[in-house]
């Protein structure tokens, strides 16, 4: 089972909800709702239930005694496709709830509309999976990771593919362990509480000013029955909340001044010519229960690392260390060293966003309407993790911070800020709207987006944990595209019943009218990526090494293949020195891409005032090429004696692309 495993699943969305809306006077009203959503899911990898760490390959230390722990184990490799179930979150059975109540008053008094009212939301998850949110994790089945260290020479040559792989042959990881589930299900449950006031003035006839605030506040989540569990730097001890001395809210300090302003504009300069402007301030809503849902003693996280960059963590033949349930005795207990813990500060302060625009739209001749707007957010004290068992250059396993203080190795991960972004775009539009069976809409966006080397991703980690390092992670955000141009366009036949050609019906209208096509054009940049390098001379467990830029420009040769190099492989080099690399994160762009989605429709009527409708849709009509990014570690690259390229090893290489022609034919009926 190279690279996954295919499953099976199931689930279901249940959802009641209720309102109502009472004036008492045509000037005041009144409206309230409330709602309720169960998600359930249940999906699993084919081979659940089979042990075949330990049966199969007799691997000790792998699976467990229940079902979802079977299937087989991760073999984690440097560049290779890794083996056995790599989706790690696998399997999972999520049974959640959430509840919201919404009460709203609308006032009309003059030229002025206020608007006030409240939001109460709860959110309850129920979940039975083994998966950790954030950190390095090797599944319920257990695994290994190869790296080159244990086959690297010292003071030699930068690792690569090869070193993983012989790292491997002689069953040597350089990491190891196993997700071990104590509670199933685990629960948290999250509550958030918020209420508002806006008045929209009618200023002029011409000019509304719209201004307001939203007050929130998002109490600390806890379980279904005790609080949060929160790992303590400064003792080394996990306390839970609920639990004997500990309160149920981890004495954790939330900030309630989470007071949000908005203001906008809206100027009529014309009759066909509107100017607005907006500014506001939204909290950031992140739920502290998804990085804090599975936190030990729930979920025990066995990670058991190299004690050096060069040395390996166990034998592969010796297995995995068995774990075993933890007891929550007064609620301040131990933690072993080589388990994942999470934490959040004493006093804990949201991030916020920034967000202004100033938009000019103008009607035009032949039914189009144009717009330009300039959009800018600025997204301050970013959520992530921090890893707090960092090492400094050189440092390795012994020089971790919390190796030094209590002989702690495993990841120890600050929930917190993380840094900011920005983002800043020119976004015009040209619409023409549905009119005499013709649309079309021509959208192009500039923009930039500037952001932490890391995040967002899925941990929203940065690739850089040592404090006087951290600058270097600021970078072009990941899914940056600097030009965006979309066309869509629907055109409706002008032939047959009520149409400009044969409109008194007849067989040749029935044949060809009726017919409807619809179009979208996509033509984007590329995406930014990295150019990364070996860490094994770096030494710095928790943070990534970048490579060597050593030429300014690098010149994009638009090779596509094995063998053939998308930009200039002797742009960078591997670092070989105790120190980060020159190449700032996001140092290079992919590949764009040019896309044409074409559906063509028939409706039909049928008698009792039935219709069928008869659909063809394309996407991807000329069967592009959409090229992935290529490989960005120079340390596959193999060199020959006169420094001529041996073999690219996927280093600027492209070798996959995305969005293959999908043809897809249809019918509905209609009554």
């Amino acid at each position: 089972h190279a690279g996954g495993n295919p499953g099976t699943g199931q689930g279901y969305t249940a959802n009641f909800s209720t309102g109502g809306t009472y004036a008492f006077s045509p000037n005041l009203v009144a409206d309230a709702h409330f709602g309720y959503v169960r998600m359930y899911t249940d999906v699993a990898h084919t081979d659940i239930g089979q042990n075949k760490g330990m049966d199969l390959l007799g691997i000790p230390g792998l699976n467990g005694t229940r079902a979802f722990e079977g299937g087989m184990p991760v073999f984690l490799f440097n560049t290779f496709q890794s083996l056995g179930i790599t989706e790690l979150y696998m399997p999972y059975t999520r049974n959640d709830d959430q509840y919201q109540s919404v009460a709203n008053v609308n006032w009309m008094k003059g030229k002025h509309n206020v608007r006030f009212g409240t939001d109460i939301y709860v959110q309850a998850m129920n979940h039975i999976q083994p998966e950790l949110s954030g950190g390095v994790n090797f599944g319920a089945r257990g695994g290994f990771r190869f790296g080159g260290g244990p086959t690297q020479l010292s003071g030699g040559p930068s690792g690569n593919l090869y070193n993983a792989w012989g790292s491997f042959l002689l069953g040597l990881p350089d990491l190891l362990g196993r997700l071990h589930l104590a509670v199933a299900p685990y629960t948290t449950r999250q509550r958030s509480y918020s209420f508002y006031v806006r008045d929209q003035w009618q200023m002029t006839n011409r000019l509304t000013f719209s201004y307001g605030t939203r007050y929130e506040y998002f109490p600390i989540p806890t379980r279904a029955d005790r609080g949060l569990e929160r790992y303590n730097p400064e003792t080394n001890m996990m306390e839970i909340g609920g639990v004997g001395s500990v309160p149920k809210d981890l004495g954790v300090k939330m900030e309630k001044g989470l007071f949000a302003p908005r203001v906008g504009l809206t100027f009529r300069a014309s009759p066909s010519m509107v100017l607005r402007a907006g500014f506001g301030i939204t909290n950031d809503p992140y739920s502290l229960s998804r990085p804090m849902r599975t936190n030990h003693p729930v979920l025990l996280n066995l990670t058991v690392p190299a004690p050096n960059a060069f040395s390996w963590a166990g034998r592969t033949a010796d297995g995995v260390p068995s774990i075993a349930d933890p007891d929550l005795g007064n609620g301040v207990i131990p933690i072993p060293s080589v388990i994942t813990a999470f934490t959040i500060p004493q006093d804990f302060n949201r991030g916020y966003i920034k967000s202004w625009n100033a938009a000019v739209q103008k009607e035009l001749k032949w039914g189009f309407v144009g717009e330009a707007v300039y959009v800018a957010t600025r997204q301050i004290d970013q959520f992530g993790y921090r890893e707090l068992n960092w090492s400094p250059i050189g440092g390795g396993q012994p020089g971790r911070q919390l190796v030094q203080r209590f002989g702690r190795s495993a990841q120890t991960l600050l929930v917190t800020n993380i840094g900011d972004s920005k983002y800043d775009a020119l976004q015009t539009r040209l619409d023409r709207r549905f009119a005499n069976g013709f649309q079309i809409g021509v959208g192009y966006t500039l923009s930039k987006s500037v952001g932490i080397a890391g995040a967002p991703n899925s941990d929203n980690t940065a690739r850089i944990q040592i404090p006087e390092f951290y600058h270097l992670n600021t970078a072009i955000s990941p899914f940056d595209r600097t030009h965006n141009l979309q066309i869509t366009n629907l055109t409706e036949l002008p032939v047959g019943p009520g149409r400009r050609w044969l409109s008194g019906g007849g067989a040749l209208a029935a044949i060809v009218g009726g017919w409807q096509v619809n179009n979208i054009l996509s033509f984007t940049s590329g995406t930014p990526f990295d150019i990364t390098a070996s860490g094994t001379s770096l030494n710095a467990p928790g943070s990534a090494q970048r490579a060597d830029q050593v030429k300014s420009d690098v010149d994009i040769l638009g090779g596509i293949g094995r063998g053939n190099a998308y930009f200039d492989p002797f742009a960078f080099a591997p670092v070989i020195e105790a120190r980060f690399g020159t190449a700032p994160w996001g140092a290079m762009r992919g590949p764009g891409y040019a896309n044409w989605d074409l559906g063509v429709f028939r409706q039909l009527t049928l008698p009792r005032n039935m219709n069928l409708q008869v659909r063809f849709e394309a996407f991807n009509v000329l069967d592009t090429a959409h090229f992935n990014n290529p490989g960005g570690n120079v340390s596959n690259l193999q060199l020959n004696p006169d420094g001529s390229v041996r073999n690219l090893n996927g280093f600027s290489e492209v070798t996959a692309a995305f969005g293959e022609r999908q043809l897809r034919i249809g019918m509905r009926l209609g009554w």
